[in-house]
């Protein structure tokens, strides 16, 4: 039992690392579409491996593969050809939805609150971050200034920076959501932030009650 979570607190972990890996590199692209790409294709291959790692019935990861694979072909061509960006907001929402439905599945799903856990946890948090981050660049590539941004600032970095600080409700007000599809996104991010850290702590106190219960009970 203790080598299995040991496994998967190592996948967890490794799956964060790549996810960081993959935020670092949009931070340092500097509007270079190799590295984007680059960026973005870490980024399907970590949703892709939540998947498998999270969902134990087969349809359900070959259907979430499928659409990882069409959103990260659809975004392929908008960067190509400047154009489609409607339909590669669309993929992202539901690209969003799947990132929402594996992480509180993973997070309500743990019987024990130990480090994996919160490896796990962090991994998801740091997920929902990056995934809104996708759909806010959608969003300012569909409808051009639907935020408003320093003087001289990349978009992907801007815009994951953005997300970041929503998802945490820090909102320091240098990145603004001035169109209305980005207020609602951005509001919808803020409400999920206090809602995941709320779920996260109350599951992870609630499991180490549970286990500290079970030791104390007699044998």
């Amino acid at each position: 039992m203790s080598r299995r979570k040991g496994e998967r607190g190592l996948r967890w972990g490794a799956l964060l690392a790549l996810l960081l890996a993959a935020m670092v590199l949009e931070f340092l692209s500097d509007g270079s579409a190799t590295v984007e790409l680059i960026s973005l294709g870490l980024f399907e291959f970590v949703v892709v491996a939540a998947l498998v790692t999270s969902v134990p019935e087969i349809l359900g990861r070959v259907i979430g593969a499928g659409i990882a694979a069409l959103w990260f072909a659809a975004t392929l061509v908008a960067l190509i050809v400047d154009t489609g960006h409607d339909i590669v907001a669309a993929f992202s929402v539901v690209m969003l939805a799947g990132t929402l439905f594996v992480t509180f599945r993973n997070l309500l799903g743990r019987d024990t609150g130990d480090p994996d856990a919160l490896v796990g946890a962090i991994f998801g948090y740091v997920l929902l971050a990056m995934t809104w981050a996708v759909l806010f660049v959608q969003i300012e590539r569909w409808q051009p200034a639907s935020f408003n941004f320093p003087a001289a600032s990349d978009l992907w970095s801007s815009l994951i920076y953005f997300s970041l600080i929503t998802l945490t409700t820090l909102g320091y007000g240098d990145v603004l959501p001035v169109a209305p599809l980005a207020r609602i996104a951005a509001g919808l991010e803020a409400v999920v932030g206090v809602l995941y850290i709320a779920v996260m702590i109350g599951s992870i106190v609630g499991s180490y009650r549970r286990r500290t219960g079970d030791r104390s009970e007699p044998q």
